[in-house]
């Protein structure tokens, strides 16, 4: 994200945001135990509904690409659930060439998006940019069918 998009989301929802840190584990646990995009959105949108709006603006901003009802899910799955977005780090990393040589480090920077974006372009999915459940079950295929002995799931879900 560069330094002008950065300094516009903080002005316009610095204080929302602060609020949304402070939901930062109930964001967590409706991420890991969510069935699909669809139901992250809806149940970020019945629990925090004040979250929700914000995810939503933000999501729009990160996610530029995104369908807007994705929005809200994007945000949450790559601000708060980081072991997912390590996999996809280390997913693009290994799919991708060359490879972009992504840190593995569960932020969802413009290195990742745009790594995520060149694979979905590679393999003819909606390239919007966002680690989805599409685009997550891709990188898990990719994976097995790179090394089928050897299985890389997609980080499992909380209990």
């Amino acid at each position: 994200m560069n330094p002008a998009t950065l300094l516009a989301l903080l002005t316009n929802y610095g204080p929302t945001l602060l609020q949304v840190i402070g939901w930062m584990p109930t964001i967590q646990g409706i991420v890991a135990e969510a069935a699909s995009n669809d139901d992250i959105t809806t149940k970020i949108k019945k629990v925090l509904p004040d979250a929700a709006a914000a995810l939503e603006a933000i999501g729009g901003q990160l996610f530029p690409k995104a369908a807007p009802a994705l929005h809200i899910a994007a945000v949450a799955m790559t601000s708060f659930d980081p072991n997912t977005v390590k996999w996809v780090q280390g997913g693009c990393n290994q799919l991708l060439t060359p490879s972009p040589n992504l840190a593995v480090d569960g932020i969802a920077g413009s290195k990742t998006q745009a790594a995520v974006i060149a694979l979905q372009e590679k393999y003819g999915i909606k390239a919007d940019g966002v680690p989805g459940q599409v685009t997550q079950a891709l990188i898990a295929a990719l994976l097995t069918k790179l090394s089928p002995t050897v299985l890389t799931p997609a980080p499992a879900k909380a209990a």
